[in-house]
């Protein structure tokens, strides 16, 4: 990790006086902007401080347990904090108002007001208290368990409570600070443990303490902090800073998110649109963090790293449309530099699929033509033609690895199931397997070729561009043979390794349609019009409802209508096979536009809905369920609170569709094809185009249409390239612009034809063209089929919370009872470790007692370990991180018996053991037979009904005899190791040990990277 992220004051007093440099206009005032919240119903909200903290937190009431709190480098430091009132905690539902501004959120009790604000650049939060009159309030922080030991100390001089955790690694920030100035009263500190006579432990820490808040006796007006840093003198200097430049820190955030809305605003009829387009670029602008270089987190709270593919498609809206051209570069010279350059991996020339704290992953084939369109991207918006020379390196590796790995016979690239957008997979691998040709990769593909080529000859590389033509050639001309149905004129989702053409219906075809460039200059596009209409018909009538677009038709066998929907399927069984994914909405707004305006305009305003009114209020959901659920006339929202990719494309959605605004400015152009309707007219916008910022306004008096676009005297000569939609017709004409002065385009019909005004002159060359308007596309309808297979179950038995729970009778006989050693959780070779994540505490693998009871009609299991661990991500089966499989051998049962045991465990138990059954146990448990068929599964769906219990460090559950068997049992084994749900929170499967240990994944494993048996511990079990 790059150690220049660290925040202290220096950097906060440097940064600030750059802040203030930026231009001010009249845009509007950032207050103008607050949501009023119901304080009757909450709502989920997040700020980040733009480079590695976050906060996730409700606005009513107190913060749930998974996942909301306060993050740092992807280490939760706190779940809450809360005010007491004569040592009452405060009640959030007490609350007479509620509102949130896109730099704080305020909350309004009848006695006081408290304002909670998060600040860039600073590892801290800060809350402030405005009183009627001097009242007692406690502050108190509500630690994650990874702070659960600090040794704290009280220093008078700063008036903060100081501590220090041992239990995090040295990487991340491991010294804290609870502070308090202001109008206060007395203030004290609550150190429940090791205080001296005074109240207050002396300077210098008091080992053991626990720390209860801090108390003032007459609060006024003032302010409470806690803050993280990496080192003790760092903490001070910043709580000094902090305690001193209060106001200056809280208006650096003010500052930095107007001169948002000072370069990129928009402004159209309607206040929800222009609202939503705001709080679109607020809370995209949050996502835009250091924390390994210049980066876009992919989404919170459980994407805060960089996702290289959602990092390229979200780069246009994010930073491109809003001026922020340094730091896009960034972006891409960051990516680039993590590079695969290893010339015998299968990775070869790949930019990452992730970048996270500890590793990089190339697990994707889209990243890498993303990037080379994300780069283009830049050099066009930008101007930066020099970029071209500097990055084409990269652009030159990804061409020689793809062809070298990845090219097959016909041009296509290939590519394996799971290395597509659409990449959820679990314990029994892809959910959505695409391999090994999917639709979207080689339009990506071919642009990729088409960029290469295009540098390479404004570079001098004649014969690679030659060479890289004639493939292109190839793949263009193969496209429409293989990927094209004639007979049922649609285009296949994916080709199988056959040749054969996938049938499913996925909305990946929109992407044939928006990512080559024809769809933008006309040139060259890779569908015929009659084939791209044909490609909408069949998108719009089966995956484009009112609210978003689906991943599969509701026609498919395999289509899940929800997300989460417990115990008949995990959620990522539903992913990618019916959820709506909000970002997909762009392409397919951009698509539509042209040819059904209304439409598209109706998904964009839902849209805006959505940004306003769901949660994270503000900011944008990644998903959406395809069917409303039964009473309920909304769909509900799901996955991450705030997604950057949709985000990002809300916002070119406008500038570059219906605002029309699309420089090139490397070949000095300018597209222009507003596609405004009517009633969003008149619209008043600015964009950053490249060292100029241009202010445009759009009028529309009865059938006269203006449209103006002025810089500040700092563009280039262009040619702007208009084609302007005029009811069912396309005016197209090219004008030249003198880009230190106003640009004026009239259009009105006269005499059967069209007049264009350029600067009050007629424009010459003006054409006419025909506009195909769609008028027949229509909105697909949720079938709400509670029939279909998905909501019918899995094909073997679910064990009902009632079985899987049972209490154990005192006098069912005790069939074994088993205690195992202390610390011998180190692998089969006594050289494993855990993984680096602090949630892996020591000793959730060590397993140190099995019994295992039986009556006529249960088993009953019981595990005792060392630890348990409840991070609290999935609170259903009450503990994770520890995954156990139970081999059983039953005496005289015919049939057959296996010895390898499954789910990643690379371990085989020896002949006399091989069993009849394996119970895997995660979250929840599996109980499969020696074919390796499942025989029944129990998946908990509340935390009513867990089998883990983290304080007792006990797993115990029960199975019906009739899924096992009523046979003697001979013999049995408990394996204990790492748990890995994939993050899909199914039964999951065992971690992986690697030769070194990393934040994810065990280490010791020796030589191989990879194959080494993934169990900690063994428990033979033997009567």
């Amino acid at each position: 990790m790059n150690m220049k992220l660290k925040s202290c004051s220096a950097a906060i007093v440097m940064l600030f006086p750059a802040t203030l440099a930026l231009a001010q206009d009249s845009s509007p005032r950032l207050d103008e902007y607050a949501i009023s919240v119901s304080p009757r119903q909450s709502h989920q909200y997040v700020f980040t401080n733009k480079i590695a903290a976050f906060w996730f937190g409700e606005t009513w009431q107190e913060n749930l347990p998974a996942h909301q709190g306060y993050t740092i480098l992807e280490q939760r430091y706190l779940r809450d904090y809360e005010f007491l009132q004569q040592e009452t905690p405060l009640d959030r539902g007490r609350a007479e108002a509620i509102t949130l501004y896109p730099d704080r959120l305020e909350r309004r009790f009848p006695e006081f007001t408290e304002t909670f604000y998060f600040l860039d650049s600073l590892n801290a939060i800060l809350v402030k208290i405005s009183a009627k009159a001097p009242l007692y309030l406690r502050f108190r922080p509500r630690f994650d368990e990874a702070l659960s030991d600090p040794e704290w100390g009280w220093e008078d001089e700063q008036q903060a409570a100081i501590g220090k955790t041992d239990r995090l690694p040295a990487e991340k920030p491991c010294w804290v600070a609870v502070a308090a100035w202001g109008s206060l009263g007395e203030l004290s500190p609550i150190i429940e443990s090791g205080v001296n006579k005074s109240g207050k432990p002396p300077s210098g820490g008091n080992a053991g303490a626990t720390l209860g808040g801090l108390a003032a006796a007459g609060v006024q007006e003032g302010y409470f902090a806690v803050v993280f840093e990496f080192e003790r003198e760092e903490l001070a200097r910043t709580l000094e800073t902090l305690r001193r430049r209060t106001d200056l820190l809280i208006n650096r955030r003010r500052e930095r998110l107007e001169n948002l809305l000072s370069r990129a605003g928009l402004t159209v009829p309607g206040a929800s649109l222009s609202r939503a387009f705001a709080w679109a670029l607020f809370s995209m602008d949050d996502l835009v963090t250091r924390q390994r270089g210049e980066g876009i987190w992919a989404g919170l709270p459980w994407f805060n790293n960089y996702w290289g593919r959602d990092s390229f498609i979200a780069l246009p809206g994010a930073l491109l449309c809003t001026g922020q051209f340094e730091k896009a570069k960034e972006v891409l010279v960051s990516f680039s530099k993590f590079q695969n350059l290893d010339a015998n991996s299968p990775f070869y020339g790949r930019i990452p699929n992730r970048v996270m704290l500890n590793d990089i992953i190339y697990n994707t084939t889209d990243g890498t033509p993303w990037f080379a369109l994300a780069c283009e991207k830049y050099v066009q918006y930008s101007g930066d033609s020099d970029f071209i020379g500097e990055i084409f390196p990269a652009l030159k590796k990804a061409m020689d690895g793809a062809i070298r790995y990845h090219l097959d016979e016909y041009g296509f690239l290939t590519h394996a199931n799971a290395e597509t957008w659409m990449d959820a997979a679990g314990s029994e691998g892809p959910w959505s397997p695409r391999g090994n040709r999917a639709v979207e990769i080689q339009a990506l593909w071919r642009e990729q070729i088409r960029i290469s080529i295009d540098w390479a000859e404004r570079l001098g590389y004649k014969e690679w561009a030659e060479s890289w033509r004639l493939l292109e050639n190839r793949l263009r001309q193969n496209f429409k043979y293989y990927f094209w149905n004639r007979e049922k004129t649609r285009l296949a989702d994916h080709l199988n390794e056959d040749n054969s053409p996938d049938s499913q219906i996925r909305p990946n075809s929109v992407f044939a349609l928006t990512i080559p460039r024809g769809s933008v200059s006309g040139e060259n596009p890779l569908l015929e019009p009659a084939q791209q209409e044909a490609v909408l018909q069949e998108l719009m009538s089966n995956l484009v409802y009112p609210w978003g677009v689906a991943s599969l038709a509701q026609g498919d066998s395999n289509f899940h209508p929800y997300h989460h929907y417990p115990p008949y399927y995990v959620p990522d069984a539903a992913y990618h096979n019916g959820i709506i994914w909000t970002w997909v909405n762009g392409p397919l707004i951009s698509a539509l536009l042209p040819c059904n305006t209304g439409l598209a305009v109706s998904l964009l305003k839902e849209a805006a809905r959505q940004i306003l009114e769901e949660d994270a209020i503000g900011s944008y959901s990644e998903l959406l369920e395809s069917w409303p659920r039964p009473g309920s006339e909304r769909v509900r929202i799901s996955g991450t609170v705030s997604q950057a990719w949709n985000l990002a494309e809300f916002i070119r959605n406008w500038h570059e569709d219906l605002l029309g605004i699309r420089p090139d400015l490397a070949n000095r152009r300018i597209y222009f094809s507003p596609m405004l309707p009517p009633e969003l007219f008149p619209a008043d916008f600015k964009i950053r185009i490249g060292d100029d910022l241009l202010t445009g306004n759009y009028t529309r008096v009865e059938e006269t249409w203006e449209f103006r676009l002025q810089g500040k005297r700092s563009l280039p000569d262009l040619t702007v390239q208009a084609k302007i939609p005029f009811e069912s017709n396309w005016i197209v004409f090219a004008t030249p612009w003198n880009g230190s002065e106003p640009l004026s385009m009239k259009i009105f019909p006269q005499k059967n034809t069209f007049k264009v005004l350029v600067n009050g002159r007629a424009a010459a060359g003006v054409k006419v063209e025909a506009r195909k308007i769609l008028a027949d596309l229509a909105f697909a309808k949720p079938a709400m089929n509670d029939r279909i297979p998905a909501l019918r179950g899995p094909q073997y038995q679910l064990v009902s919370a009632q079985d899987a729970t049972r209490a154990r009778g005192r006098l069912a006989p005790i069939l074994f009872d088993v205690k195992d050693r202390a610390n011998d959780d180190k692998g089969t070779n006594g050289k494993y470790t855990y993984p680096t994540n602090p949630n892996f505490k020591k000793g959730i693998f060590d397993g140190r007692r099995v019994r295992i009871w039986k009556d006529e009609q249960y088993y009953y299991f019981e595990i005792d370990y060392q630890e348990l661990a409840d991070p609290g991500w999935k609170p259903e089966p009450g503990y994770q991180l520890t995954y156990t499989a139970i081999t059983l051998n039953f005496e005289k049962l015919v049939g057959v018996r296996r010895s390898k045991v499954g789910m990643n465990a690379n371990y085989s138990v020896p002949m006399e053991y091989a069993y009849n059954f394996v119970i895997y146990v995660g979250n929840g448990f599996r109980v499969v037979d020696a074919k390796g068929e499942t025989v029944a599964e129990y998946r908990p769906v509340d935390a009513q009904h867990p089998i883990g219990f983290e304080k007792e460090k006990k797993v115990r559950f029960s199975v019906p005899v009739k899924y096992l068997s009523d046979k003697h049992l001979r013999n049995a084994v408990v394996l204990i190791g790492g748990q890995d749900d994939h993050g899909g929170g199914g039964i999951g499967e065992f971690r992986e040990v690697r030769r070194s240990a990393g934040e994810w994944n065990g280490g010791g494993g020796g030589e191989l990277e990879s194959g080494n048996p993934s169990v900690y511990d063994e428990i033979y079990l033997r009567r």
